[in-house]
């Protein structure tokens, strides 16, 4: 009878949650759940693998990427609504072996992608009216660009570069202007001296002038990893986490939520057991220091991204719930957090 009647719960739970604000892959199909990490939906039932999701300005479709080819990785560009439905193609075989880690510009109109297209791993823009495809890095130069980033204007793209070589190379921090032109370091490049730095999953402050990114590097047998907010005029605000996260951990994902006010990102620790090293989503009030763990899943949850305000996610079109899934998710004991 307790059985029936948690079973019960878990279907109503289930059945009636109809807000959504993060997105995320977890075991490799897109899902939707709230703020705390309850109410998680699935959207998607991809046979191999997707990543990068991301809302529209609007919050009313999501952009990611999926893999098409068993065994080997070769992503395109997709959107899709905000409920699953209408999943649409935008890059296609031919056009490079990896298109993906999309992000819209504010009036939702463009997406900003990486691609290897061109060889290497570069920035491109897709007009979502008639799919025309324009590149925007390493025409002049072979470099690596990626995870591109629009500011709030929408008038200048953040990225992540590196010049390629052999072994690995320094990461650094560029914005260019939204038609590729003007591109410069954010701040000096790392320094050519080992171990490398590296900077990562960039993303435009709501202010337009501040730049959160995570920024690791391996120090004999430390490991210097944090998040830095680093403002135009060369301030910086570096956060430490390690302690709080409870050791070394290795990030998969990040960005902002609540105006700016929290970081949402995906981390998994380093040193655990086995059963124990999966990713899962955090979110970090700056404010406050506070750490939240919002999921606790067996498998990785990775690459949240968040919307501002309350979404109306409708069921119709999702893919329906199967109770192991739930048991896989939560366990029937405990089904919400």
């Amino acid at each position: 009878m307790l059985i029936g009647l948690t079973l019960c719960c878990l279907f109503l739970c289930v059945t009636s949650r109809t807000h959504a604000k993060i997105v995320s892959v977890y075991n490799g199909s897109i899902y939707v759940m709230n703020d705390n990490g309850s109410g998680i939906r699935r959207l998607t039932n991809n046979q191999f693998w997707e990543a990068h999701p991301c809302w529209s300005p609007d919050g009313t479709q999501i952009a990611f990427e999926r893999n098409l080819e068993k065994d080997i990785q070769k992503y395109q560009l997709f959107i899709m609504n905000a409920n699953g439905t209408n999943q649409q193609q935008l890059t296609y075989k031919g056009e490079g072996e990896k298109n993906g880690s999309p992000a819209w510009s504010p009036d939702g109109q463009f997406l900003a992608f990486t691609s290897n297209r061109s060889g290497s791993s570069e920035i491109y823009v897709i007009n979502l009216q008639n799919l025309t495809v324009e590149q925007l890095t390493g025409i002049e130069e072979e470099t690596g660009s990626y995870t591109p980033d629009w500011t709030p204007d929408g008038k200048e793209i953040v990225f992540g570069r590196f010049i390629p070589k052999q072994g690995l190379s320094h990461k650094g921090i560029w914005i260019m202007s939204a038609n590729g032109k003007n591109q410069r370091p954010f701040l000096p490049d790392p320094l050519e001296v080992d171990p490398p730095l590296f900077r990562s999953y960039p993303h435009w402050m709501p202010d337009g002038q501040r730049i959160l990114f995570l920024e690791s590097r391996e120090q004999q047998d430390n490991q210097v990893k944090r998040f830095v907010i680093q403002h135009r005029n060369g301030s910086r605000n570096e956060i430490d986490i390690n302690e709080k996260i409870g050791g070394k951990w290795v990030g998969s994902g990040a960005g902002l939520m609540e105006k700016g006010q929290s970081i949402l990102f995906s981390a998994g620790r380093l040193g655990v057991s086995k059963d124990k090293k999966y990713h899962d989503i955090y979110r970090y009030e700056i404010a406050t220091g506070r750490l939240n763990k919002l999921t606790n899943h067996p498998y990785h949850n990775i690459e949240p991204d968040w919307i501002e305000g309350a979404l109306l996610v409708l069921p119709q079109g999702k893919l329906s719930t199967q109770w192991g899934e739930i048991k896989e998710l939560y366990g029937v004991e405990t089904p919400g957090y």
